[in-house]
């Protein structure tokens, strides 16, 4: 694990390179502490684990994606990445930029399309981990959307900047710059890092990150690489449990017998 410090600094480097989005994406999915834990309720991130790049209707794409569930409800969190260098406002004007507005917009039309009556279906393409299933179908889901958008020293210090940006903001949508992702790093846990797949969830990180996934989520509905899987089969013992013919069995090694492997490249 990363000292959460040298992370910071590295991450901060970064920043200041003015890369694309795909290297913070790559930077995030590799230091997965820095993926944003807005609307993260009491039972933390679902099974520690974040969709990568998730698809859903003809056009829209999450950078991120991850449920975060109460007792009485869950949340369904998009998160959706710009550029460190996307602009909040016109230069020297308090008048939106062309790369803010957009943003909005996009954030805008992944609403409209769950409000076209899309959700239920949208849920049935993810419900391998909005476990337990039993909650899932009888507890509601509330979409919730998140845009990582430029730097904080383009409002610093302005309060007028500040009030219009906090005024996009609604009770399912928070903005956030990439510097704030530095914050608190030293209570966040890391997360594992899936793919979406028609038939399965491909599982790209090679450490077991928490078994609580192996526990709750059906094992054959997961694929691992060769690395994870022989952790799962050979590594340490859990305390988490499933229920098998002859009583209780390890989680970790349930799901070794089952889990998909994926093809070596």
């Amino acid at each position: 694990m990363v000292d959460p410090e040298k992370l910071r600094e590295e991450y901060i480097r970064l920043l200041g390179q003015e890369g694309r989005e795909q290297v913070y994406q790559a930077f995030l999915e590799q230091n997965t502490r820095l993926i944003p834990r807005e609307f993260v309720q009491n039972h933390g991130i679902g099974c520690s684990i974040v969709l990568r790049k998730l698809a859903f209707g003809p056009d829209y794409k999450s950078d991120f994606f991850y449920f975060s569930k109460s007792s009485d409800d869950w949340n369904a969190v998009f998160i959706e990445l710009e550029k460190p260098q996307s602009r909040f406002f016109k230069k020297n004007t308090n008048e939106f930029h062309g790369d803010f507005i957009s943003a909005l917009e996009q954030i805008n039309q992944w609403r409209a399309w769950f409000d076209r009556g899309n959700q239920n279906a949208f849920l049935s393409t993810v419900s391998a981990i909005q476990v337990p299933h039993h909650m899932a179908a009888s507890n509601p889901t509330f979409n919730k959307f998140v845009l990582v958008f430029g730097r904080r020293s383009e409002y610093s210090g302005n309060e007028i900047r500040r009030s219009l940006i906090r005024g996009q903001e609604r009770d399912d949508f928070k903005i956030i710059t990439f510097d704030s992702l530095v914050e608190d790093l030293e209570h966040k846990h890391e997360v594992a890092i899936g793919v979406r797949h028609n038939e399965y969830i491909d599982i790209i990180t090679d450490e077991i990150i928490s078994a609580s996934l192996y526990s709750w989520v059906e094992p054959t509905r997961l694929r691992v690489s060769k690395c994870l899987y022989d952790k799962l089969a050979n590594g340490p013992t859990s305390n988490h449990y499933v229920m098998s013919d002859n009583g209780p069995v390890d989680a970790l090694k349930h799901a070794a017998l089952r889990v998909r492997i994926r093809p070596i490249e």
